[in-house]
């Protein structure tokens, strides 16, 4: 397939195209709208190229990217959504000199035609407005937090302002309403929607697993869709195992990769900081670790790290998590 690349900003779009034949044209800043993409499909019609040819590859920078991925891939293109870490050492690994959004747009089509990466999927709308529920919960606990810290700090200063207390006290319960009301917006979405309903409560069978955490560990994978192991969904939250050794001179401490989803990997820990109180076999995993000298950090990672495989496994299968469960032996060979 011929290979568009794209570097979008916020009002911009930058493109290089990249024929089968080796020919390469540019597109200097069509604006981020519908119209845009449009035009963009137009001049690689000029080309030659209709939508069903043409492989869009682009960097998922903040939100700027969405409206043209879904519009494009609507229209028949094959669209890849790529980390731009990838398409970063990507270009230092071609010894780029310089940077300008023209340049961007053309090594991302050489990082397209060289990789050829994955075809991107639009979520599931309904699941999309979960996540966007989730994060905003996130993101108002954050600030709620933050704000019962100053409450707390001016209520123990030697000459407290009365005037400022008010204004706190009035921000906290304001935030407090507004996690309210995100909750029970989460709530009636996922009783509203049997494709989430059935998900969750199977979630909810694993110990660790409260509604929020279900939903949140639903939202972040899409429900599972693109997941198939547990060493996917490990690689995914960035919570698997990441070793530093090399020969015998370097022995360093092993950590995880962090290169993944960060709200993923909160839920994952938030989730293992309840289920290490369990007397069931997720309590007992935990424990066992602590009693071979493992950190209590390292513990909770690897105890967020089985729950997030778990969660897998109970969903894919469609069975209810069982305390008893035992891994059906292979036939030996």
């Amino acid at each position: 397939m011929h290979v568009l690349g794209l570097d979008i900003g916020k009002d911009t779009v930058f493109a290089h195209l990249l024929l089968i034949g080796g020919a390469h044209h540019s597109l200097v800043a069509v604006p981020n709208t519908a119209a845009g993409f449009d035009q963009l499909l137009r001049w690689a019609g000029k080309h030659h190229v209709s939508p069903d040819e043409l492989h869009v590859v682009m960097e998922a920078t903040g939100v700027y990217w969405e409206s043209c991925a879904q519009h494009l891939h609507e229209q028949g293109c094959t669209v890849s959504v790529e980390n731009p870490a990838r398409i970063k050492y990507f270009a230092r690994s071609t010894l780029r000199r310089g940077k300008t959004d023209a340049m961007d747009a053309e090594i991302i089509a050489q990082y397209g035609l060289k990789m050829q990466p994955k075809a991107w999927t639009p979520p599931s709308p309904v699941l999309q407005e979960l996540k966007l529920l989730v994060r905003e919960r996130s993101a108002l606990l954050v600030t709620l937090n933050a704000e019962q810290n100053r409450l707390h700090a001016m209520n123990h200063r030697a000459t407290a302002s009365t005037t400022l207390v008010g204004l706190i006290q009035e921000r906290v319960a304001f935030l407090k309403t507004q996690v309210e009301a995100l909750e029970t917006a989460m709530h009636e979405l996922v009783e509203s929607q049997p494709v989430l309903c059935e998900p969750l409560s199977l979630l909810m069978t694993i110990p660790g697993y409260g509604f929020l955490t279900a939903a949140s560990v639903l939202a972040e994978t899409d429900g599972f869709a693109l997941i198939e192991t547990g060493t996917q969904i490990a690689a995914y939250a960035g919570i698997a195992p990441a070793p530093f050794e090399s020969g015998s001179s370097v022995q360093g401490r092993g950590r995880i990769s962090k290169v993944g989803n960060a709200h993923l990997r909160r839920t994952a820990y938030l989730a293992a900081s309840g289920a290490k109180h369990t007397k069931g076999r997720m309590g007992e995993f935990y424990r066992h670790l602590r009693a071979g000298g493992k950190p209590p950090k390292v513990a909770l990672i690897a105890l967020g790290r089985k729950l997030l495989r778990t969660g897998l496994a109970v969903v894919k299968s469609g069975q209810p998590y069982q305390e008893a469960y035992c891994r059906p032996q292979l036939p030996s060979p």
